[in-house]
């Protein structure tokens, strides 16, 4: 946002001549990810109105403003690690799209020649290779989850999640390749397939059948106890997904739910496990037939501000898989 609306801010809420504490919200949110010229006009209208703000307003005011620098520094201190980082994780995906060498992708399958081409062209084009736990350089109020606070968000994805590659989080059990669903639709399997939410426990029923090679959107916020859970019909995957630096796909698993990190719902972040991304957003598939692929908002974002990003599209024609007939990729933003 700007300065121009911190001051909108200030005199929407002094119209009764009076600031109190849910005033303090709007204000603080009125500027969006806080700079360091938001941060200064917001102390300096603060000032210019003390008189009409009561003592409570005052106190959460002048509290959230005190965290605001340690936020902004402990976000510069967690991108200089992930800058310093980068390097590393670099050097382990080139030598995976070393074209011409039997290499496997962080799930174990072999990467195809055609998608290592794929991918080191798009990087010498000038794609980015990025790290989903890079954070913005300020905070921003988020009034979005209850009680309404402080925080530092994702460069790349609002919740930069840095999740542990075990359980359904393993790379093997996210992994999508074309034999991988091909074998889940052929096989007869049982297991526990999602039915609903009772006292914020998800319920269950045993189910004998193949796979769907459905993916669309699964959601819920209920506590699981089973992690490999499938969604109805057999949909082991929801659609938010990802394509990792040595270019193999994931997405995440139909539960949301990890062992390795028990009661966090996953995110397209989560899928990253430590590992850099080429692409991230949603894709769907039915029958085995990708349908949809979207590009996050906050790449959206970022593409719009000159960075630039592996084709997808080109990506997934690489490994093989089957497409809906002129598959484009749907900006999210």
């Amino acid at each position: 946002m700007s300065v121009g609306d911190v001051k909108n801010a200030f005199r929407q809420v002094t119209q009764d001549r009076k600031i109190d504490v849910k005033d303090v919200d709007t204000i603080l949110s009125s500027a969006g990810t806080i700079s360091k010229d938001e941060q200064a006009a917001i102390k300096a209208e603060a000032d210019k109105f003390a008189g009409m703000m009561d003592p409570a307003a005052k106190t959460k005011l002048k509290t959230k403003l005190g965290e605001i620098d340690s936020l902004r520094r402990d976000a510069a201190e967690n991108n200089r690690y992930i800058k310093a980082e980068a390097r590393e994780l670099s050097a382990e995906a080139s030598k995976m799209l070393k074209v011409g060498t039997d290499t496997r992708s962080f799930g174990g399958s072999k990467i195809p020649d055609a998608v290592k081409n794929v991918v080191n062209q798009a990087l010498a084009g000038g794609a980015s290779a990025y790290d989903v736990r890079e954070l913005k350089p300020d905070p921003v109020y988020d009034t979005s989850h209850g009680e309404p606070e402080l925080t530092v968000e994702g460069k790349f994805n609002p919740y930069s999640q840095e999740s542990t590659a075990t359980d359904s989080l393993a790379f093997s059990h996210t992994e999508l390749t074309p034999a991988k669903i091909e074998a889940d639709m052929n096989t007869t399997q049982t297991f526990n397939v999602i039915t609903g939410t009772k006292n914020n426990q998800a319920t269950y029923e045993k189910a004998t059948m193949k796979g769907s090679g459905n993916i669309t959107e699964l959601y819920d916020e209920a506590n699981h106890s089973d992690t490999m859970a499938r969604g109805r019909g057999g949909q082991k995957y929801a659609s938010n997904f990802a394509i990792l630096a040595d270019g193999s796909l994931h997405a995440v698993p139909a539960s949301r739910r990890s062992k390795g990190d028990p009661g966090l719902i996953l995110t397209t972040a989560s899928l990253a496990r430590g590992k850099q991304i080429l692409f991230n957003g949603h894709i769907h598939m039915e029958k085995g037939v990708v349908t949809y692929v979207g590009m996050s908002g906050r790449l959206c974002k970022q593409q719009a501000d000159g960075m630039k990003f592996a084709d997808p599209i080109k990506i997934i024609e690489a490994w093989g898989f089957k497409m809906a007939p002129g598959l484009k990729v749907t900006n999210e933003g």
